[in-house]
């Protein structure tokens, strides 16, 4: 019987689901990022820092390459990532399957190491947090159809 333990995420908040494929999935852990909704600007910068141009006395405003939102989604990434491993290394799972928007689902690709992408058999890129598991396991059932159903060739 496979295993599944299923990560519903955004930058914000995670739920981790487990599933034996016996019944509705079954909420195993909840994770919150509580600087996800940080501004998009510096939170602790009064003022950006300050350019000096050399052709004339114009100064421009110096604007970070990642904003603390984006590092706080990284490192809530990292973690998300660190309990699937170790979930993986004490064999609680058989598959995994991520549901996160498009951008947080590129972010957990990131930090997924070999091991986990090989037991990764279903994605889906849309935030699923708010749902049940009984919303969720029809979700996935329907997902699990649409691939498994046979493709049609025209001749």
């Amino acid at each position: 019987m496979t295993r599944s333990w299923i990560l519903a995420a955004n930058g914000t908040r995670a739920r981790l689901f487990a599933e034996d494929g016996s019944d509705l999935p079954v909420e195993v852990a909840c994770f919150t990022n509580p600087d996800g909704h940080a501004p998009g600007r510096g939170m602790h910068a009064d003022r950006l820092p300050r350019s000096q141009e050399s052709a004339n006395s114009a100064r421009h405003a110096i604007e970070p390459h990642m904003n603390d939102r984006d590092k706080s989604q990284q490192a809530f990434a990292r973690l998300l990532c660190d309990a699937l491993d170790a979930g993986l290394q004490a064999r609680h799972f058989d598959e995994l399957v991520l549901l996160a928007p498009p951008r947080f689902l590129g972010l957990l690709h990131a930090r997924l190491g070999k091991a986990l992408k090989r037991q990764l058999s279903c994605e889906i890129g849309h935030d699923l947090t708010a749902l049940g598991p009984g919303q969720l396991g029809e979700r996935l059932a329907a997902r699990r159809r649409m691939s498994s159903a046979p493709a049609h060739r025209n001749p």
